[in-house]
């Protein structure tokens, strides 16, 4: 799998702010082992998109962010995170509970 070719997955397209309601994203594993770009640390999965599964990269924690929420769960799940397995990402945007600003809420769920 060619990192240039792969396509990230864009968290500016999902606007959900609802917890209740939040935007899923249906993955699977391709790679165990996340890796590095100059700007994150990601993760290679399988996306599923209008019914078919299609080779994505998945970042986890954007080196300009202090948003460490989604390293932290795949880090959690370490146990449970094995090649072909699929997992639901629930992601929405919320209030900081430090600040007036918004950030991105992630639950992953096996």
């Amino acid at each position: 799998m060619s990192t240039s070719l792969t396509p990230f997955i864009k968290w500016g397209s999902f606007k959900s702010t609802d917890q209740n309601k939040p935007d899923v994203l249906e993955l699977q594993v391709s790679e165990v082992d996340t890796f590095e770009t100059a700007y994150s640390i990601n993760v290679r999965v399988q996306l599923k998109d209008n019914g078919e599964w299609i080779d994505a990269i998945l970042p986890l924690k954007s080196f300009e962010s202090k948003n460490d929420i989604l390293l932290k769960e795949w880090q959690k799940n370490k146990s449970k995170i094995k090649v072909g397995k699929k997992f639901l990402l629930k992601t929405w945007l919320d209030k900081s509970k430090t600040s007036d600003h918004t950030i991105r809420r992630f639950v992953l769920v096996f």
